[in-house]
């Protein structure tokens, strides 16, 4: 047996999350993965691998030997750059688990360049929640909210601003917001997140002046994706991340209100990565290019919301607070 090979087919498999996906990424055919796989689990004596109808998972055994096999196949990619001689060319795989919005407006549109200066990188990419990224075995994650605290490494991206902002048709019909109590007479679509808290509780200060607005809402989901459909459909109100919205802000599908006023809430943009990857210059590679295009993020902020922005530190009830925001009580 090619015990590397085997190792190779068993991480993919991993990472991609079937056996079929794992041979489309590396060129070759589900049963030569299968039988590699299989013939590995023989040679340890244990099963790797449980085989459902949704797909693979891991046995505790399995969990346990892809941590090792997957230090030991970055180590071992490092090493083999340090070998060729006169080679400058960085190879591996990351596993980058993304939000949905930071993905959609941020990373992916940018993503070819990453592609065109390091071509024997691969990129795996899935959707994950800050609580899935080390079940799910994640190299990189880039997430919005703030950092929790654990054993992940997290490098600090950007600072979001927050922007009051509805369709078009929506205001006209509605009219626009002049104060932040006028939110109260507005339909507002509001988001729940991770930790299961319905955030209808929006804080605004202006010079010196701070209001706090439980806003109503007949239109929740903790799928953000969906609200800014809905928002621009003119279902109502949202309270919306600048850079993760950038592209509906920008061609006026969704227009800002209230942009004098400042969200003291605003989340940050960071990454996760494990202590494993501290040495690893392919992932150094990936968080040297999210630092880079987040720079770049930040100065295309629509005009009304650009100049300097001082971080935002962690509310005291993020991660305490259950239900919904505006119940909470410290």
């Amino acid at each position: 047996m090619d015990k590397f090979r085997a190792l190779e087919y068993f991480n993919r498999a991993v990472e991609t999350g079937s056996l079929a996906s794992a041979g489309r990424s590396l060129g070759v055919s589900t049963p030569a993965i299968s039988t590699s796989i299989a013939t590995l689990e023989r040679s340890l004596g244990v099963q790797l691998f449980i085989r459902g109808p949704r797909g693979l998972s891991l046995t505790p055994d399995g969990e346990r030997y892809y941590l090792a096999s997957r230090k030991i196949s970055m180590e071992l990619a490092d090493i083999e750059q340090h070998l060729r001689a006169g080679d400058s060319r960085k190879r591996g795989t990351l596993v980058i688990g993304m939000r949905h919005s930071v993905a959609e407006h941020c990373v992916m549109p940018r993503i070819t360049r990453f592609l065109i200066q390091f071509p024997e990188i691969d990129l795996v990419t899935r959707s994950v929640l800050t609580t899935e990224v080390e079940r799910e075995h994640i190299d990189i994650a880039v997430q919005v909210g703030w950092p929790p605290e654990g054993n992940l490494i997290a490098r600090h991206l950007a600072q979001t601003r927050h922007v009051i902002c509805a369709a078009p048709g929506y205001w006209t019909t509605a009219g626009v917001p002049r104060h932040p109590e006028e939110l109260r007479q507005h339909h507002c679509l509001v988001f729940r997140n991770d930790e299961g808290l319905l955030v209808d509780r929006w804080t605004f200060s202006k010079n010196g002046e701070r209001c706090t607005v439980d806003v109503k809402t007949r239109l929740t989901g903790d799928n953000r994706g969906w609200l800014d459909v809905a928002a621009v459909g003119g279902a109502g109100v949202m309270r919306v991340t600048d850079l993760t919205t950038g592209p509906l802000l920008s061609s006026g599908r969704l227009v800002p209100a209230l942009p004098e006023w400042n969200s003291v809430e605003a989340p940050t943009i960071y990454a996760l990565y494990p202590r494993r990857l501290r040495q690893s210059k392919i992932a150094r590679l990936f968080l040297d290019f999210l630092s880079e295009i987040f720079a770049e993020i930040e100065k295309e902020r629509v005009p009304a919301y650009r100049g300097a922005v001082p971080r935002i530190t962690q509310p005291h009830w993020f991660g305490r607070a259950k239900g919904r925001q505006s119940g909470y009580r410290d």
